[in-house]
């Protein structure tokens, strides 16, 4: 929320106004299987007591059951539209999500290394990728952010880790003058 000087009220933000969104479309997400096996069993019911609309009073055994097939796929439907609704606007979707996929491609490397995989273009595939570097510029950046909201102690285990990085950046990964030099043909 951000504090309007004129007024001295808060008003949403886009990001406030997306989270209400993508909550409220969650909460309408919990709710279709209820509706779906309710709206189910009220039309088994009505159908085997013959009371309700004529559609389902006269219909024979494969037309309730279509109908049901009904229910489920607009159930179906409508699942598969709000989860990609809250994909797009939920402004926390991808908070840290691509760590998991990054955990799961070292996973992937660690098992072409044990089934053979050429251990010397792993290496320089690991040192031209600037992964190590590009933590350690992560991990600085969550520091800062943590000693900006006062957690000091979550600050220096971080700034701890960037230290432990910068040394494992040094010894097996090639500094930026030896990157351009290669590329450079050795010159």
């Amino acid at each position: 929320m951000t504090i309007s000087a004129e007024a001295g009220q808060s008003r949403p933000t886009a990001g406030t106004a997306r989270r209400h969104t993508t909550r409220a479309l969650k909460r309408a997400r919990r709710l279709t299987d209820p509706a779906a096996s309710s709206t189910l069993l009220v039309m088994v019911g009505l159908w085997l007591t013959h009371t309700g609309p004529a559609w389902l009073t006269t219909a024979n055994h494969w037309m309730v059951l279509l109908y049901a097939v009904a229910v489920l796929g607009i159930k179906t439907t409508t699942d598969v539209v709000a989860e990609y609704v809250i994909d797009l606007v939920d402004p926390d979707r991808w908070d840290g999500d691509i760590t998991y996929e990054i955990a799961e491609g070292l996973t992937q490397l660690r098992a072409d290394i044990d089934n053979g995989a050429d251990i010397d273009d792993v290496l320089d595939s690991l040192r031209a990728s600037n992964l190590v570097p590009e933590l350690l510029f992560t991990l600085r950046n969550l520091a800062a952010e943590y000693a900006a909201r006062g957690d000091e102690d979550e600050n220096q285990r971080l700034l701890a880790a960037v230290l432990h990085l910068r040394n494992a950046d040094q010894n097996i990964g090639y500094g930026h003058d030896q990157i351009a030099a290669l590329e450079g043909g050795g010159k």
